[in-house]
This record gives structure tokens, C-alpha cells and sequence, in this order.
């Protein structure tokens, strides 16, 4: 399917929310962006898909902002985007309650874990239909990267149930790939796991989001920046929309 709508979506995950029996009405999807490490992107990409779907695909959203930095949340207290919530300081105590309540009353929750393995990821991660992990095409951020893969696997024997994921390609430069960079991504790709087919892309768009408040689409839908986010989110809402036709 190449055009999600959100009446395409509605039902998304009708199926998958009941086999991990949550029955919250229309909710659709829980969604955590992991990474074992700091720096690669988390907190843009958590910001900017939340966006994305609340202002293009008019869901009601609510990114919970896990991360000790809380700049999902710094950024909230300057956006105006209707339909996005962000809610600050969730922690190891109040995510479970945290995310029952924003279930109740969001089409999709995001959230966005504190890099490295705790309580709180897995917490999150076992409540979760799907997790994005983002990296940069290094070695030392791959390998932080299966590490990540390694805790969702933790996550889904606890919660016996198939946790999707996949890896999100972070901050590669438009035009160019290094040798490194692409040994580093072939090497990955090789390996069987999944792999989202569009990048983010490095953009000043993407850094100017923390002092603006504003995503790329608000100023300008047909920028660069714009259409990299619109394709990373039509690609997930592909995937996820898979996930619920073969549960």
C-alpha cells in the first residue's frame, strides 16, 4: 500500500492490540524509540514522527518524554501542533500509569526512552507493538544498536508476544557515503535485521526544531526535510499496517 490514510489506519492494529490484549478502545499503536546510547538521533526522530502524524495524518498523539535530557519535553513548551501532547518526566514509577491513561485517550503513543538498559525501557518495551531504534552508520553505534535488539528481545520473552522492530539509519549526510559508513551499513543489512529503507537525513531543519518549536512541514511541506520525515512515517505506518494483517 503506498497512501495511508487515517481511515486506511483506523483498524491498524485491532488484531495485534488484542493477541497483547489491550483492548483500549481506538488506540491504535504503542510505539518507544530505543537506543542503548545518546546521541544518535532518539530525541529528533521521537519529536519529529510525532508531528508528522498529529499535523499530516491527524491522529491524536502523545510522545512521553523518558529521556533524563527532556528535550522532547523543552520542545512542547514552545510547539503549537494540534493533536500532540508531549508529557515530561516519565519515570521507572509512573510509565506503566503514564501509559495506560495516554492509551485511553490517544490514537498513538510514543515514547521516548533514556538511552542505555533499564527497567523503565523494558517497562516500556513489553507495552509496546513496535520499536524503532535509531543509529548512525558506525560501528561502535551499530553495536549499541544490537544491544538495543538484544533488550527487545528481553522485553518479548517477558511479555510472550512478538515485539516488532526495526532499525532507523540516523544523520547520514545527503549526497555522500563514506567507505566506513557503507561497509558499516551493508554489513548490517546482511545480517537479516530489518531495516528501514528510508534514512533520516542529516538537516539543519532537524536541529532548528529544539530552538523554533516548529517542524519542517509547518513552514514549508515540500522542503527536503519535510519530505525525509513524511517518507520515514509512511514507511512505518506501512510496516505497522503489515504487522496487523499477518497477526
Amino acid at each position: 500500500m503506498t497512501n495511508l490514510t487515517r481511515g486506511d489506519c483506523d483498524n491498524l492494529y485491532k488484531m495485534l492490540i488484542g493477541q497483547q490484549g489491550n483492548t483500549t478502545e481506538g488506540h491504535m499503536a504503542t510505539l518507544s524509540i530505543a537506543s542503548a546510547k545518546g546521541g544518535c538521533g532518539k530525541t529528533t526522530t521521537a519529536i519529529l514522527l510525532a508531528a508528522e502524524l498529529a499535523l499530516n495524518h491527524e491522529y491524536k498523539i502523545a510522545l512521553l518524554d523518558s529521556d533524563v535530557n527532556q528535550h522532547a519535553s523543552a520542545f512542547g513548551g514552545k510547539a503549537i501542533i494540534k493533536g500532540l501532547t508531549i508529557i515530561p518526566n516519565v519515570d521507572e514509577a509512573n510509565v506503566l500509569s503514564t501509559l495506560r491513561k495516554a492509551e485511553v485517550e490517544n490514537d498513538v503513543v510514543i515514547i521516548d526512552l533514556p538511552g542505555g538498559s533499564s527497567t523503565l525501557a523494558l517497562k516500556a518495551m513489553q507495552r509496546s507493538h513496535f520499536v524503532l531504534v535509531p543509529t548512525q552508520a558506525s560501528l561502535p553505534d551499530v553495536r549499541d544498536a544490537i544491544k538495543t535488539t538484544a533488550q527487545i528481545d528481553d522485553a518479548q520473552e517477558l511479555a510472550r508476544v512478538p515485539i516488532a522492530r526495526a532499525i532507523l539509519w540516523t544523520r547520514i549526510l545527503p549526497g555522500f557515503e563514506s567507505k566506513s559508513a557503507r561497509h558499516v551499513r551493508t554489513g548490517l543489512e546482511g545480517k537479516g535485521v530489518d531495516i528501514l529503507s528510508v534514512a533520516l537525513m542529516e538537516r539543519a531543519a532537524y536541529r532548528e526544531i529544539h530552538i523554533t518549536g516548529r517542524v519542517p512541514s509547518q513552514d514549508d511541506p515540500e522542503t527536503a526535510a519535510a519530505v525525509n520525515v513524511r517518507a520515514i512515517a509512511k514507511e512505518l505506518l506501512t510496516h505497522l499496517e503489515k504487522l496487523s494483517e499477518a497477526a
